[in-house]
């Protein structure tokens, strides 16, 4: 009777898919696979009475039982339909072995599997048992196949002459035969030997071993391969080797060979410990065979290097760290570890100690830039120290104190630039006075900064002042409110008022004899580290138009702003618009140099707006308008129709003046020697519960031509999804005419198996909008 403790241990497989996918095709999937009907049963099911029923019964006791004719057995979950059923019983009293026969066929259900069988003994004892011509389905999850004998024992299952596949009843469109199957149920996988794998019933692949996983546990093998070609690398394959070292640490090594470049080796470290996460990845080419690459050093690599870390309780550690080895190097390869539309890569550590009331930092940060032009690249700072403290509630709550000092030492590869040690303090007060309308919050400020500059090493290196003391005050008045009423051309809709004055006065201090005279790097600016800020409605109620320490502007200005929201009825934001200027009483300088001033008695008109038009339509646009050209500056427009979560349109256009690019984004966005008009359709649709199509189209309106075109497509079943793609956008080239612009196109394939280990049901959506130079960005959601 006790026979199906040993039936219910035959899991074939566990479970397949993630909870977390695609409702329309999950819910598609589920209903093709049996299902548990019924309350499912907790606990040890072999101490729970067991029901028979059958046409005909005969108890030989104590050493036989045989139940004939529509024998029906439950226990808890189990459930076993057969023809016929023998018990025996044998040995002594004191050790006892039971086993029990199935004959003519026997169908088996329990929560977590189906089986039907011609004949099966089970030893009831040890679980250990024996099935021939079964075939098995999992239950609420997909996994089904057959085998001419399955042998069954605590730990794992022996099959064979077996078959396995994740496609639904019906669906042949791939399976792994094999001529033995050995599953291990604690572990979570499965060893095939002799396996073959089939597309339809055809054999296309043959190998003496295969190794896959059959649950949620990470198992070292091979994954999903892709490929492809392009006019840069050629035809392309990557083979993504992936190794389970332990729970907290794994490796995937994917080789990449291109045939215009030669083999690529690509890896990726990932650690999870007590005391902090990263991820360590390298790339490396030995000789690049690339006949437009231009260069005597042929071998090309990167090294990626992320961790975060918290130890003895108040510790922080932090590592962001990417290096090339040359500057073409994002130009000419796809990385998920950098991109040439940054222009930089950062190279960053940082240990810092927290308190509630104050904290200190060690920090060490340097770029490679990735301009071919730039003859001197930017600073690095190494070491840099800082320190913070905050002291709130002083002078029964109305006063907040803040300090903030550093200590830094700039250096240059260049032998003709200064190097310089830069301390600084920053002290603070601030009072806020605020009710339920708004706030004022006056602040008080002091910059007082010490250089200590040494002249280049090299022999045209200009002279530059040792010693350098700047001491600058600065005050700040502060006025935000927030006005409400109800509208009375919108019904049921709320909106809110919220002007935003300030007052911002820091008095004229000559900054040209800090660091080089010249503009030593058009990617950090003046000085050593400072930069000017790239305005929007937000920056213009900024302390300083400079990133950085080394110039700090002079100002006596006001700045006028403010927002106005509406709300619906349910308290959601369906509107806002944002606008501001800034008013400068007297020139904002930094030193003599007329170029280095405000250019006008005010700064461009700064607007933002974003709008839920419906639930299904988004609007989000910025605008500068500079008032000394007369110009618009700067533009950033995108209209959105979003149906359904992965369904969409968007139409963007963005637009930079030269002037804009010139004063803003430095010598590498200069290269356009005009202004930038882009437009761009994004489109995104889930044809069916099968097909997904995502297109991008982006043209610029000034060169007349597109930029980057892109169109990808997706199949997706329960059992497999395969993807073709195909692209073409601008690219580069050295010692590429000015006036000539390089396309590079390119096709792509990827093939997805489900149903071996954790699957999600993703339609691919969203992997093909990632792709490309001009990755999509939703319009901003006011959700």
């Amino acid at each position: 009777m006790n026979k199906n403790q040993t039936l219910v241990s035959l899991a074939i497989f566990t479970t397949l898919y993630s909870q977390q996918s695609m409702a329309d095709l999950r819910d598609q999937c589920l209903m093709g696979v049996p299902h548990f009907t019924g309350e499912v049963v907790q606990g040890d099911l072999n101490t729970l009475p067991v029901y028979i029923e059958a046409d005909d019964a005969e108890i030989n006791q104590p050493t036989q039982a045989v139940y004939q004719g529509n024998v029906d057995v439950k226990q808890g979950n189990r459930h076993l339909m057969a023809d016929s059923v023998e018990v025996k019983q044998l040995g002594n009293h004191q050790a006892p072995q039971r086993f029990a026969y199935i004959r003519g066929g026997f169908d088996y259900k329990d929560n977590q599997l189906n089986m039907l069988g011609k004949n099966a003994d089970f030893n009831l004892d040890s679980h250990d048992g024996h099935a021939t011509n079964a075939d098995y389905e999992l239950v609420g999850r997909q996994g089904r196949g057959k085998a001419e004998h399955i042998n069954l024992q605590n730990d794992y299952r022996v099959m064979k002459n077996a078959t396995f596949t994740s496609c639904l009843r019906g669906d042949n469109a791939w399976a792994v035969d094999a001529s033995e199957i050995r599953q291990y149920v604690k572990e979570e996988y499965a060893e095939m030997w002799h396996a073959r794998f089939k597309v339809h019933g055809v054999p296309v692949f043959y190998t003496p071993y295969l190794q896959l996983p059959i649950g949620e546990r990470r198992r070292s093998g091979l994954l999903i391969p892709s490929g492809g070609s392009s006019s840069r690398d050629g035809f392309w394959y990557m083979q993504p080797i992936y190794w389970n070292i332990a729970p907290n640490y794994d490796m995937t090594v994917t080789p990449k060979y291109m045939s215009h470049r030669g083999w690529q080796l690509n890896g990726e470290f990932r650690y999870l410990t007590s005391i902090g996460e990263g991820k360590v990845a390298g790339e490396y080419l030995g000789r690049d065979r690339y006949d437009e690459y231009i260069s005597d050093k042929r071998k090309r690599h990167l090294f990626y290097w992320n961790h975060s870390s918290s130890f003895l309780e108040n510790w922080r550690f932090n590592v962001n760290y990417t290096r090339v080895s040359d500057k073409r190097y994002f130009n000419d390869f796809d990385s998920q570890y950098g991109s040439s539309t940054d222009g930089y890569a950062d190279q960053y550590a940082r240990i810092a100690y927290y308190k509630p009331n104050y904290n200190f930092s060690l920090s060490a940060r340097q770029f490679q830039v990735f301009d071919e032009n730039l003859s001197i690249g930017p600073y690095r700072a190494m070491p840099q120290i800082d320190f913070n403290y905050y002291k709130h509630d002083l002078a029964n709550g109305w006063l907040d104190f803040k300090w903030y000092s550093q200590a830094v030492r700039f250096d240059n590869d260049s032998d003709l630039m200064p190097t310089a040690w830069r301390f600084h303090i920053e002290p603070s007060l601030a009072s806020l006075m605020s009710n339920e309308y708004g706030g004022l919050k006056v602040e008080t400020k002091l910059y007082g900064t010490r250089y200590e500059q040494k002249k280049g090493s090299g022999v045209n290196a200009e002279e530059v002042q040792k010693n350098i003391n700047r001491v600058i005050p600065q005050f700040k008045l502060d006025l935000q409110t927030v006005l409400a009423r109800d509208t009375t051309f919108l019904k049921d809709y709320t909106q809110t008022f919220e002007p935003h004055i300030q007052y911002l006065y820091r008095p004229y201090r000559d900054q040209s004899n800090i660091g080089s005279k010249q503009r030593t790097s058009d990617y950090l600016g003046f000085g050593y580290d400072s930069a000017l800020v790239q305005q929007d409605y937000y920056s213009l109620f900024r302390d300083r138009r400079y990133s950085g320490l080394d110039r700090i502007s002079s100002a006596n200005q006001m700045t006028l702003g403010g927002t106005t929201r509406f709300y619906d009825k349910a308290g959601d934001e369906r509107f806002n618009l944002s606008a501001g200027q800034i008013y400068y009483l007297n020139d904002s300088r930094i030193d003599d140099n007329p170029a280095n001033k405000t250019p006008t008695s005010s700064s461009s008109w700064a607007l933002e707006s974003n709008w839920k038009m419906s639930d299904h339509w988004r609007w989000r646009g910025s605008y500068q308008y500079d008032t000394n050209t007369h110009a618009t500056s700067l533009a950033n427009t995108s209209l959105e129709y979003n149906p359904k979560k992965d369904n969409l349109i968007q139409l963007n256009y963005r637009y930079a003046s030269q002037n804009y690019i010139d004063q803003n984004l430095g010598r590498s966005a200069n290269a356009y020697r005009q202004d930038i008009q882009q437009i761009g359709l994004v489109t995104a649709w889930e044809v069916s519960d099968n097909w997904s199509v995502v297109g991008k189209y982006y043209h610029d309106l000034a060169l007349k031509k597109p930029v980057e075109q892109y169109l990808g497509i997706q199949y997706n079943t329960c059992c497999w999804a395969a993807g073709i793609s195909a692209r073409r956008y601008v690219t580069s080239r050295q010692h590429q005419d000015e006036d000539s612009v390089l396309y590079d196109h390119g096709i792509g394939f990827t093939l997805e198996l489900r149903g071996l280990g954790t699957n999600n049901y993703q339609n691919g959506i969203d992997d093909m909008l990632e792709k490309g130079k001009l990755p999509y960005i939703r319009a901003f959601s006011l959700e």
